[in-house]
């Protein structure tokens, strides 16, 4: 099986405490993580391309995951977003979801279930990369044998 970097998380939760146990599981966790207390800041951020995960609060003080998700999808196209949220609305999860949310979780926040949702993201990311590869290879290989039509032809 071939093997992934450590993914990049960026954290992005108003709550301190939260924030701060959080970014500590994910760190013995293996993951290295930058974190954001408001939108503002985590919007500020000029390294998008790092994040394979963001996992973000669905309310935070100067904006909701309704606005701030389509601005990290489009800031971060590859990263997937975790939705977290203390409040228990379908509609909300739903949203979410359509707008590109990878998955939405209930607080307090199971960390199994979280740590599922970033494996599931990894392997994703794992098949994404051999896809790459592959296809490369693939490109090569027909490169290589259209060259060799070409000397193989005497008429050319």
């Amino acid at each position: 099986m071939e093997s992934v970097r450590p993914m990049d998380i960026l954290v992005i939760e108003d709550d301190a405490d939260a924030l701060i146990n959080l970014r500590d599981i994910l760190e013995l966790d293996d993951y290295r993580v930058a974190t954001a207390t408001t939108a503002a800041e985590a919007l500020n951020r000029d390294d998008w391309s790092r994040f394979a995960a963001i996992i973000l609060d669905r309310q935070l003080p100067d904006a909701s995951a309704d606005v701030l998700l389509p601005m990290l999808r489009a800031a971060a196209p590859e990263a997937a977003v975790i939705v977290v949220t203390g409040y228990s609305d379908l509609q909300g999860a739903i949203a979410a979801l359509r707008q590109g949310a990878a998955d939405y979780i209930l607080k307090p926040l199971n960390i199994e279930a979280l740590r599922a949702s970033l494996a599931r993201i990894t392997e994703r990311r794992r098949l994404s990369l051999a896809k790459e590869r592959s296809e490369a290879a693939f490109r090569h290989l027909v490169e290589a044998a259209e060259c060799m039509i070409v000397i193989l032809r005497p008429d050319r």
